[in-house]
């Protein structure tokens, strides 16, 4: 199969990664610099992704967002004592080039798709290439984030912005306690908007467009769904604007439960100058900014005084697999992960096999599968529409046999 093949097979299995480059469109509009060289570096000057945004006020909306997260984060970066940041996901943002003009250290952490597109052109706009890194990983597997830091010493600032809302629960527990284990090698902080930022945009669209908001919102909210085609998921890191006292609550206790704790640092208080006020009324910069007073984001550190719940550690068995046409039927067996690095895997075998002839059915042999992301739920699913039946499931693990059925597949017994 071809690199073109590969590529198309990893935008299907993780089709997210699209929303970085509307962050990126958007801070070329919040005029951010270096973000237009990107923009031209991924060939987006048509700003595609923007393209089903089409109320302007839904594009500045999105802008304020975009750049209050960005600006934001990087000014707690740099104050947080870290020579180092390690950015998961590290998207399509200018983040490497400023951090490292501040002579901190930045190390790239997103999906493989991603790193190949984005560590070419930061080479071509950087002179501190020895301060920057990019690795591919998949934040639910451990092990290929602590192959990414072998060589990092001296605490971490660990930042993830724009990643755990696309979790189900299951992915985000692996994920915090990956990122507990990090920072139990390395030492650090972690910081996130992530656990408030439907308040953050809930109150920055009421803010600036007042009655009309709501309406905004959800345009805002489509558009993302349509680009990401991923459905909206919930975890207990992610706070609820209808509860947020006990949702808050519910994503503090997660947090304990891997034996970190949590400071919130009021938004309002770390917002420096947004180029994006240039597009707003006074009025609007106001309320704003009074609106950005129950905002937080959220600082996470090891708790000595805590244990870290038994939470079950996501097995680290490689991903492996057999396929072949038999009787026009594909079949094929597979085990250890099939997370975001080994999803598009299992998609390119079956391209594969539909150019060798045309599969009127397909089973998967999940005997020595052992645990699976979304990317991988969604490479089954790619399959089974394009079948118009049912995808056969084979010798499901019974840990796992209620994830599928959650997911819409039959498990025969």
């Amino acid at each position: 199969m071809t690199n073109e093949t590969e590529r198309i097979s990893q935008a299907q299995a993780n089709p997210v990664f699209m929303t970085a480059k509307t962050a990126i469109c958007l801070m070329e509009n919040a005029d951010i610099s270096d973000a237009s060289a990107i923009v031209r570096g991924l060939g987006l000057e048509k700003h595609d992704p923007l393209q089903n945004m089409t109320d302007p006020d839904v594009v500045l909306g999105n802008a304020l967002v975009v750049e209050t997260k960005y600006r934001t984060m990087c000014s707690l970066i740099k104050a947080s004592g870290c020579h180092v940041c390690v950015d998961l996901p590290c998207g399509y943002t200018p983040k490497a080039l400023h951090l490292s003009k501040a002579s901190m250290g930045f190390i790239g952490l997103d999906l493989p798709i991603v790193v190949q597109e984005i560590e070419p052109i930061i080479r071509t706009l950087t002179t501190s290439s020895d301060e920057i890194s990019f690795h591919g990983i998949d934040a639910t597997n451990y092990d290929s984030i602590r192959t990414a830091l072998q060589n990092v010493t001296g605490p971490l600032c660990i930042t993830t912005e724009g990643m755990m809302m696309y979790f189900d629960a299951h992915e985000a527990d692996a994920v915090v306690s990956n990122i507990r284990g990090i920072l139990e090698l390395h030492g650090g902080l972690w910081i996130t908007p992530d656990p408030e930022f439907i308040l953050q945009f809930f109150y920055s669209f009421r803010s600036i467009f007042g009655k009309n908001s709501l309406a905004k919102l959800a345009a805002s909210r489509e558009s993302a769904q349509q680009q990401s085609d991923v459905a909206q998921l919930t975890n207990p890191l992610i706070v609820k604007p209808d509860d947020i006292i006990r949702s808050s609550k519910t994503a503090e206790d997660f947090i304990n439960s891997h034996g970190m704790k949590v400071e919130k640092i009021t938004l309002a208080e770390h917002i420096p100058s947004l180029n994006i006020y240039q597009q707003l009324t006074q009025e609007q910069i106001r309320r704003f900014k009074a609106a950005m007073k129950d905002c937080h984001y959220w600082i996470i550190t090891l708790d000595e005084k805590r244990q870290q719940a038994d939470n079950p550690k996501q097995e680290s068995t490689p991903f492996e697999m057999s396929c072949l046409l038999e009787n026009n039927i594909f079949k094929a067996t597979i085990g250890g992960r099939l997370d975001s690095l080994a999803a598009p895997q299992l998609l390119t075998a079956w391209e594969k096999t539909k150019t060798a002839g045309i599969p009127v059915g397909a089973e998967i042999d999940c005997a020595k599968l052992s645990y699976i992301t979304s990317a991988g739920i969604r490479v089954f699913l790619i399959i089974q529409k394009a079948l118009g039946k049912d995808l056969t499931l084979t010798n499901v693990n019974p840990s796992m046999e209620k994830l599928f059925i959650q997911k819409g597949f039959t498990v025969p017994h």
